[in-house]
């Protein structure tokens, strides 16, 4: 992996209202460019983790410190930083209604308002499935100037027929249930074939939780995804890999080249549905989580990013002066 120096962030704790399972907390780490900005407009992003997951993408923070953007990240409730207590473990990423998210994402782009002062703005969304509903539909989407999409959770995992049937129970009887899925994990993390060395109790590898009522929730969402009921205004870049793959029991080394988790296909479809103003990269060789693919691949995909933000700034200065 590319060294990275290391990155002072700024730790804000939000304190969430409580739910069914008890109080909530939300993360929010925060990291200052030092690069000086000719236009005065204030550039920050927002990253926003997706399913039994948390921030540790420090090379993903430093590029956009050196294109002059602050750099946010939250850890959402039951998840990461966020996890308040070992019984939280049972219920990592836990949620009823993918909509509970939107408190934290508020109170954070809120945060970033307030670093912005007088200066003019512009707030941006890096994430998936959770950053495409709010940037549609959430209390502050208004405050939201663009969206960069990494291989969002936009349609229903393929699967086969006892899968399927599982999961239906799942949602049916809103039940809990831990699945061994190998493979992704081991192709990222330095334990196995991978080179991030994340904090594996944060972010297993082996097995992880399936939540009944999340899956729930999260069919709803896709569904209306589908139906064209999910817009968003502002301008999206959508990217995610050329190819996607079902593993079997053995490895094969075309795994950390693929999207093991999603498919390509049916994503790329509900993602042309999400708004008039949307850029679409397929990134030849690119994992699930496209910043954490081989060093080469990630590089072109920053490269796809930073360009497409480079037009998006221009047009952003050329207003500012009107």
């Amino acid at each position: 992996m590319s060294r990275v120096a290391a990155i002072d962030y700024e730790t804000t704790i939000f304190t969430l209202k409580p739910d069914s399972l008890g109080p909530n907390k939300a993360t929010l780490l925060h990291a200052r460019t030092t690069i000086n900005n000719q236009t005065g407009i204030y550039k920050a992003i927002l990253y926003l983790h997706g399913y039994i997951d948390y921030y540790f993408h420090d090379h993903v923070c430093q590029r956009f410190l050196e294109h002059g953007y602050d750099f946010y990240a939250l850890d959402m409730r039951k998840c990461g930083r966020s996890i308040i207590s070992p019984e939280h473990d049972r219920y990592i990423h836990y949620c009823t209604d993918l909509r509970e998210y939107d408190e934290e994402i508020s109170l954070a782009i809120e945060h970033m308002i307030k670093q912005a002062g007088d200066r003019e703005r512009k707030i941006l969304l890096l994430g998936g499935l959770i950053a495409t509903l709010y940037a549609a539909r959430g209390a502050r989407c208004a405050d939201v100037d663009a969206v960069i999409l990494n291989s969002p959770y936009l349609t229903a995992v393929k699967t086969g027929y006892v899968e399927s049937v599982l999961l239906s129970i799942l949602m049916k009887l809103g039940r809990t249930h831990t699945i061994h899925a190998p493979w992704y994990g081991r192709s990222i993390h330095v334990s196995g074939r991978g080179e991030w060395n994340y904090d594996v109790t944060k972010k297993p590898v082996e097995k992880m939780p399936i939540h009944g009522p999340f899956l729930s929730t999260v069919r709803t969402c896709q569904e209306e995804i589908i139906r064209g009921q999910i817009k968003i205004q502002c301008p999206i870049l959508f990217m995610c890999s050329n190819r996607s793959l079902r593993p079997n029991r053995t490895w094969q080394d075309e795994y950390a080249d693929v999207d093991l988790i999603l498919d390509v296909e049916t994503m790329k479809h509900a993602a042309g549905l999400l708004g008039p103003q949307i850029t679409m990269h397929e990134i030849e060789n690119a994992m699930h989580d496209i910043f954490l693919s081989k060093e080469s691949v990630r590089e072109k995909a920053f490269d796809i990013m930073f360009e497409w933000l480079r037009k998006l700034e221009a047009d952003w200065s050329a207003k500012s002066k009107l």
